[in-house]
């Protein structure tokens, strides 16, 4: 029999004690509505059909994102600083769709119909520029984020089971896009930076073309790990030594979390000792750091869309100028683990978009064949 009793408070607080369930209570304005939920929760343990609330229960996507992004056990130390500061970010729009809702009423019918949603979004630049709908492959990392928080959830037994191993249909990811610059429009958009008002972006357009550095890791690069002179310079991190050659910057923090040593050639160096020359500052000190906070980077979005345009170019992003430079690499000679110790790629499956740039190279591949069969042959004879 459930113990119905009045509180200090005036409201009315209702027991349930029963041999083999966890003992339950709740608190009501009226004693009636105290009974007839102990009547309810008893009658529904006599049928076997009732049962503790679980975890998931009681806690809601927000919560749990909470969770996820303070636990330093979840998996994020694997990735690189920048990566893990963009997290936030990748699970923004699953916060603004069912953050509210409890971890059991998020459906795999609930993810599929806040994906449809998604691949609707237009991409709006920090100048209000309309840069056309998120891509498939956008589409397909948020929801692989997405999937990593479930599983998470699991882990600490918040649910089951991730409603993530029912949604199959996920949008193709076209990742073939290699948008390069012809001689002519690189020619028309280093004249467009070099008349921009921000100075900083004619150097970072050149270092970018000529060294194929990811944008969070040429505006995450720091002073001290910048050696534009003839001699080797020393550098540690972590009380880690490296050795920094001459005319090379450590590339420290990357996407993948694996420092390179990345060489300057001469348009490169000319930009950025130029640079470094008229901007002495503090060694720690970004290279291209924020007018307003130093401690961060240059927003450079605004300054870059407005020499694209000057230079009428479109269709063109940041990200192609590393496409340029791993162009420019394979149709140099360069083969693909060559170019992939360079740019940093992990995966050389992502480098063989360039394959056919270098026809020659693999003519000579092919004509070797040839000519080995004709030594083996005058051999036999």
């Amino acid at each position: 029999m459930a113990s119905i009793i009045e509180t200090k408070f005036g409201t009315w607080r209702a027991t349930i004690k029963r041999k083999g369930t966890k003992p339950q209570y709740k608190v009501f304005k009226r004693k009636t509505d105290a009974e007839v939920w102990a009547r309810n929760i008893e009658g529904a343990i006599d049928r076997g059909e009732h049962r503790p609330a679980a975890k998931g229960e009681r806690i809601t996507f927000d919560e749990l994102v909470n969770l996820f992004l303070t636990d330093k056990d979840h998996g994020l130390p694997t990735h690189s600083i920048n990566q893990q500061k963009l997290v936030p970010g990748k699970l923004k729009f699953w916060r603004q769709e069912f953050g509210f809702a409890i971890l059991r009423d998020i459906t795999p019918e609930l993810i599929d119909e806040a994906t449809e949603r998604l691949q609707k979004k237009r991409i709006i630049s920090t100048a209000g520029n309309d840069r056309g709908q998120i891509s498939p492959s956008t589409v397909r990392t948020l929801l692989g984020n997405l999937g990593t928080v479930f599983r998470y959830a699991v882990t600490k037994r918040f649910i089951r089971e991730t409603p993530m191993r029912q949604i199959h249909t996920k949008p193709e990811a076209n990742d073939e896009r290699v948008r390069i610059l012809t001689d002519d429009e690189r020619v028309r958009l280093l004249a467009a930076c070099d008349i921009s008002q921000t100075p900083e972006l004619p150097v970072a357009v050149r270092l970018a073309l000529n060294t194929g550095l990811r944008k969070s890791e040429l505006f995450g690069l720091t002073q001290d790990r910048v050696n534009i002179t003839e001699r080797s310079k020393r550098y540690q991190s972590d009380g880690l030594p490296f050795v920094i050659p001459p005319r090379h910057i450590l590339v420290e923090i990357t996407k993948n979390g694996h420092p390179r040593l990345m060489p300057l050639n001469d348009e490169a160096l000319d930009a950025l000792a130029g640079w470094m020359r008229t901007h002495p500052i503090d060694a720690k000190t970004l290279v291209f750091p924020s007018r307003e906070t130093p401690r961060k980077p240059l927003d450079i979005d605004r300054p870059w869309e407005t020499a694209l345009r000057r230079a009428e170019i479109t269709d063109f992003r940041w990200h192609d100028m590393r496409h340029c430079f791993a162009s420019e690499l394979i149709m140099s000679g360069a083969n693909v683990a060559q170019v992939a110790k360079l740019t940093g790629h992990r995966d050389l499956k992502s480098l063989m978009r360039y394959s056919h740039l270098s026809p020659e190279h693999s003519h000579e591949l092919v004509a070797r064949i040839s000519r080995q069969i004709q030594v083996r042959n005058g051999e036999q004879k």
